[in-house]
């Protein structure tokens, strides 16, 4: 069965240095007989979670929107790449909105032991971290975020991809070139390697 290898792109631009880093990814996956979805989370239409509570639909959410396709990419996935610079700390508002959304992927039911949240995939896939920041704003909180996430959808954080830098170059990535060989590499191992049992 063909690997598939979903990018969730949190960058708001398309040569930065997140975006260099995951089209590396890609391409390795690529290289190597992956199937490569890439989502730009700027690109979708997406309400807010807004907490909606136990029980409250069948389905994944009561929105039906840019989050639809989202769900079935990451439900069909080997592999999961989750790409965003170093916003406030975290991730940018685009991406938290994705995930977010992802909450009813262990969503909260009500059973006779009272509520408790109930993964609907077991954990297989396997997940990376890949981001850009200044070496005066650490990743720590953001990857955090992000490997809590992983967890959510049913991912296992394998490992964090970075680019620490003193510019304001939005792809200034391409001045190291040993990382973005690193990406490439991840791309193909992500593709070879199958996932871990659950």
């Amino acid at each position: 069965m063909t690997p598939n290898v979903v990018l969730l792109n949190g960058s708001p631009l398309r040569e930065s240095s997140v975006s260099r880093m995951l089209d590396a990814i890609a391409a390795g996956a690529s290289s190597a007989g992956a199937q490569v979805e890439a989502v730009f989370c700027t690109d979708l239409a997406v309400r807010p979670c807004i907490a909606c509570g136990p029980d409250a639909t069948d389905g994944y959410c009561i929105f039906h929107d840019g989050m639809d396709r989202v769900y079935a990419l990451l439900e069909s996935a080997h592999a999961v790449v989750v790409g965003s610079p170093v916003y406030f700390d975290t991730v940018s508002g685009p991406l938290k909105l994705v995930m977010d959304r992802c909450n009813c992927i262990t969503p909260l039911r009500t059973t006779a032991a009272g509520e408790v949240f109930v993964p609907l995939w077991r954990r297989t896939r396997r997940g990376v971290f890949v981001t850009a920041h200044s070496s005066a704003h650490p990743r720590d909180l953001a990857e955090r975020s992000v490997r809590g996430f992983m967890k959510w959808i049913g991912a296992r954080w394998e490992e964090t991809l970075a680019w620490s830098h003193e510019d304001n170059e939005s792809s200034s990535v391409v001045r190291a070139p040993e990382l973005l060989e690193r990406a490439r590499a991840i791309g193909a191992r992500l593709a070879e390697k199958p996932a871990r049992k659950p």
